[in-house]
């Protein structure tokens, strides 16, 4: 029952009507302080809106002598009742906290609009027309407003702006979910979709609320939050009423930061921009800490305007792809020293101030960097190694002197480089110098120390250079100290003998057999030279390693069938030398370092052919198949680079051939084969390069992989042969017909990645067998599918059966996704293929996702017409193209779109474009004037003029007849003038459609 309508039966002494509520304002405090009020808070504002006519479309001119009474406010049109409800609801809503997550789910669309609006109005002074008042100006403004206030009205706007569209697309969503599963009602649901039309008028606004936004972002002035207080209620005695926007509370900026940045990661995960979603709610996560730190439990109330839930902003990292801190120092060292010490000395000066790396860790990577280059590594300049190692010498000195510990290690440093110790104690000024700055005062006390004893033992053997290096380092010791720490020094009286005056003595390490094994250790792990790794396994081999050395490494991972080789040979250098090789040559090919891969694995295929090792058997084995693996990597090299061609083309497709053929060899006569992985790359390879014939072989059931490329091979054959005219074989389409069965007991699974299927589309890359997969794909989806409004087109979809048994047995969704995948795989190659984006398209349109949909189109129109310059003409679009484009911009509440290309049928729909155009938003959705020189059929701007002055739309009106006057529309026109006209239209209106949904 509607508790605030007043009614002519007697009510109870505890039914509050809406007016007593204007007659005794402590009613409604009194009211929503209740533990559960009823009404509800959102109840009230739906009932003071609902009974207050709405005043942002209609505004009429009220004067003083009006019965009703006006507000005679400056600019605000309201009468005395629409002012007092409005007043009413802001009061609920600023008692609320201004929670949208609260008004959405139990306010209808409009009535938000509608309080968005009245808000912005009554801050402002005067009338606010939403959306097309959407920047702080100060024009708009009345005498009655207060900037910060307006300020207020419209960052809640914005941020409502970027929210309901998400909203919409997750309703919109749910509801799909539940369509086969019954009307189950949901509290999203309540989320209004009877007027769709509003929030898709919100697109083209979008953008501008993001940049203000982040203007309100970057203002250095405090953000005030209107309270309860704020809002004075209309009482009997007073036609208008002055707002206390005085008594707004100032809040945090992290706080406000904290909501703001939210929002923008919501939104940015809608429209799939992840980067700037992860940006976003790094910078919400911040703030939201910082928040927590200074505001929550101090005061004891409630937050005053952010309403981000913890649980729901984790959520909201994971989905961004934050799991958790940033990698540490440590792990980033270990990094680095797979990728061959690659910002090692920034990593080393960073810890000098985090001191988060122990020392034991930064003395084996000078140890590993000194192993690195005496082994003479040929991957880099021998001279940057040098430079590298004694820069990393020098930030270990700096560390361990800053450690106050271990300077004994320091002084075995400055003996042990004393060939190079000019250039070492150079490095030790230039990084204490440059971060002097950032460390302690202790640090600085230490580390001035130490210099000092620097400048006691090698301050006069350095001579000149010394005092060069302190005068262009200048921060840890100046010149004037340098001049002044030698005055001081004492000259001593005794008499030193002449051993006691040399200055060659070497401080000897302790030797540790264990700490020299893991330093060849770590060395063989890095390394990734052949040479590097036969010396480096003689040197450990003399240590007597109670286990084998290729376990050194758990990362190094064998094939299967290459293990069942290995295992069984005697243990010693063959059985190390190819397992590490093997191993490192998989890491590399996962790095796409492809070239030493291969040049690995021909040392090692080399290794096994050599004269004493002739006789055995396993070692022939090995040879074999490490031969065949390197033709796996050259395979994986061709596809990755694709479609750069292989130098050696036509003895990598013989290799291939032979590969296969020994696989058929084999199963003849039990005989050593290649394992299935190799068999499939060397067939879709073949498959790529157009090598058909090699693909007729007897299929093999353990290798669907192959045996689904020969079958894709029979219908191209079939094509060539009975040039389209009849449908082929159904050797591929019964093969992936049960991939798609669904299984007993499930309703809903993906396909799993190993599939043959899923596997063969991540190595396909020839245009034509890419389209006959994708016709497959699209006639099964058609026949599943069983909707002639929901078909998709693709080429070559004459080739397969019309009709599947029992399609019940089928899952849809697993074919959405094959084709989704192959798709997107193709377009990744081939990103201007016309046939495959309206495909894309397609797949799209029946998935309701008509934005996208409207991309795919326009990109293939843009790509069919060169980027606009040459003219848009047939087959490059048909009537079905267009009509699925119509019902697109339909979708998304651009009705002039929709009219516009009503002209591009073959004949003119002119009852569709005409219901487009008296669409009641669409002059607010699509700005419908800016496409009127994108018209050139005049029947149509004829219609346009007379609804702008059926409207009262003056100015409009003008501009549309200023296009009907232009000469090449006249109708006494040949047609040549006429085509070309429409062309440069067409055209006109194509760029503008790129704007929108492919920039």
């Amino acid at each position: 029952m509607d508790l605030l309508k007043p009614r002519t039966v007697p009510l109870s002494e505890e039914t509050i009507l809406w007016f007593e509520f204007l007659l005794k304002p402590a009613l409604l405090t009194k009211h929503l302080g209740k533990p559960n009020p009823d009404p509800s808070a959102t109840d009230l504002i739906v009932q003071f809106l609902s009974k207050a006519p709405e005043g942002q479309i209609q505004t009429p001119d009220l004067t003083p002598s009006d019965p009703d009474g006006s507000h005679k406010s400056e600019g605000l049109k309201y009468n005395k009742k629409q002012l007092a409800l409005k007043v009413l609801a802001l009061k609920v809503a600023a008692y609320m906290r201004w929670d949208l997550d609260k008004l959405e789910r139990a306010v209808s669309v409009p009535l938000q609009i509608q309080l968005l609006a009245d808000l912005c109005s009554i801050t402002a002074g005067k009338m606010v027309i939403l959306p097309s008042s959407l920047l702080q100006d100060p024009t708009l403004i009345g005498t009655d407003g207060s900037k910060h206030s307006f300020n207020f009205a419209l960052t809640l706007y914005h941020r409502w702006v970027l929210r309901a569209q998400v909203l919409r697309a997750a309703v919109i969503k749910n509801i799909k979910s539940n369509s086969n599963h019954g009307p189950t009602v949901t509290d999203l649901t309540t989320f209004v979709l009877r007027d769709e039309s509003s929030i898709a008028a919100l697109e083209p606004i979008t953008q501008l609320s993001i940049d203000y936004l982040n203007q309100v972002l970057m203002e250095p002035q405090a953000f005030r939050v209107l309270t309860y207080e704020s809002f004075v209620p209309l009482d009997s005695n007073s036609d208008s009423t002055q707002q206390r926007f005085d008594s707004a509370i100032a809040i945090k900026p992290c706080e406000l930061r904290a909501q703001i940045h939210f929002d923008l990661c919501q939104y940015y995960l809608f429209v799939q921009k992840y980067e700037l979603a992860r940006h976003n709610v790094l910078l919400c996560k911040e703030n939201y800490a910082q928040w927590q730190r200074e505001e929550i439990g101090r005061t004891g109330l409630p937050p005053a305007y952010c309403t981000v839930n913890a649980e729901v902003l984790q959520g909201y990292l994971l989905a961004c792809g934050v799991t958790g801190e940033p990698d540490g120092l440590l792990q980033r060292l270990h990094e680095s020293i797979l990728n061959h010490y690659s910002d090692i000395v920034m990593i080393l000066k960073e810890d000098n101030i985090r001191k988060e790396i122990p020392m034991t860790q930064r003395k084996l990577l000078e140890l590993n960097i000194e192993g690195y280059n005496a082994i003479g590594s040929t991957d880099g300049n021998p001279i940057e190694q040098k430079e590298l190692e004694l820069a990393v010498v020098a930030l270990n000195i700096i560390r361990y002197a800053m450690d106050g510990e271990n300077i004994l290690s320091c002084n075995v440093a400055m003996q042990k480089y004393k060939n190079q110790q000019p250039k070492l104690i150079e490095s030790l000024f230039q990084y204490a110098d440059e971060q002097y700055e950032q460390f302690s005062m202790e640090e600085r006390g230490l580390l001035k120390q130490y210099f000092y004893k620097i400048i006691t033992l090698y301050g006069g053997e350095l001579g000149s250079a010394f005092e060069a290096f302190v005068q262009t380092y200048s921060k840890v010791v100046s010149l004037q100290e340098l001049k002044d720490f030698r005055a001081q020094r004492t000259q001593f009286d005794t008499q030193l003998g002449g051993i006691a005056l040399q200055s060659d003595w070497v401080i000897p390490e302790t030797k540790n057999p264990r700490l020299e094994v893991g330093q060849l250790e770590r060395q063989l792990i890095s390394c990734t030279s052949a040479n590097a790794v036969r010396k480096l396994l003689v040197k450990i081999a003399g240590t007597n390693p109670s286990k084998p050395l290729f376990t050194i490494n758990p990362s190094w991972t064998i094939p299967y069938p290459l293990e069942q080789i290995l295992i069984p040979l005697q243990r010693g250098f063959l059985q190390d030398f190819a397992c590490i090789l093997i191993g490192k040559a998989k890491e590399l090919t996962a790095r796409k370092d492809y070239a030493t891969a291969i040049t690995l694995l021909t040392v090692l295929k080399n290794e096994t052919q050599r004269p004493e090792l002739a006789g055995n058997p396993l070692v022939a084995k090995l040879g074999k198949m490490v031969s065949w693996e390197g033709l796996l990597v050259q395979i994986q090299q061709v596809l990755d680079e694709w479609p750069k061609k292989p130098i050696d083309q036509v003895q990598l497709v013989r290799n291939c051939k032979q590969c296969l053929n020994s696989a058929i060899g084999a199963t003849a006569s039990n005989d050593l084969m290649p394992h299935a992985k190799i068999l499939e790359h060397c067939a879709a390879l073949l498959l790529n390069l157009n090598e058909w014939n090699a693909l007729l072989i007897a299929p093999d059931k353990r290798f669907p992989g192959v045996e689904l490329c020969s079958a894709i091979t029979q219908a191209f054959l079939d094509i060539e042969k009975f040039k389209g005219t009849k449908k082929t074989n159904r050797e591929a389409w019964e093969m992936l017909l049960p991939m798609f069965l669904n299984p007993s007991g499930s309703r809903q699974r993906q396909l799993p990645p190993d599939s043959p299927l899923v596997l063969l589309i991540a190595k396909l890359r020839e245009p034509l067998v890419i389209s006959i997969l994708l016709s497959l794909l699209a006639r099964l989806h058609n026949i599943l599918r069983d909707e002639p409004n929901a078909e998709i087109n693709a080429e070559y979809m004459f080739l397969w059966p019309s009709n599947v048994n029992n399609t019940s047995m089928y899952n849809i969704k697993l074919v959405t996704e094959a084709l989704n995948l192959a798709l997107n795989q193709a377009l990744r190659y081939y990103p201007n293929n016309i046939p495959w984006l309206k495909l894309k398209g397609d797949v799209e349109f029946v998935a309701n996702n008509f934005e996208a949909a409207m991309r795919y189109y326009v990109t293939a129109l843009i790509s069919g017409t060169e980027y606009c310059t040459v003219h848009l003409q047939r087959p490059l679009f048909d009537d079905f193209l267009i009509r699925r484009m119509v019902k697109c911009s339909t979708n998304l509440g651009c009705f002039v779109q929709a009219a516009v290309l009503c002209q591009f049928f073959d004949e003119t729909d002119y009852g569709l474009a005409f219901k487009s155009i008296s669409e009641k938003s669409s002059s607010y959705s699509d700005a419908m004037d800016s496409y009127y020189s994108c018209i050139w059929d005049s029947t149509l701007l004829e219609y346009i003029v007379n609804w702008h002055y059926k409207k009262g739309e003056h100015k409009r009106r003008l501009q549309a007849v200023s296009f009907i006057g232009q000469l090449e529309l006249n109708a006494n026109n040949n047609e040549e003038i006429k085509r070309e006209a429409a062309a440069v239209r067409k055209n006109r209106f194509l760029r503008s459609l790129a704007k929108q949904y492919m920039c």
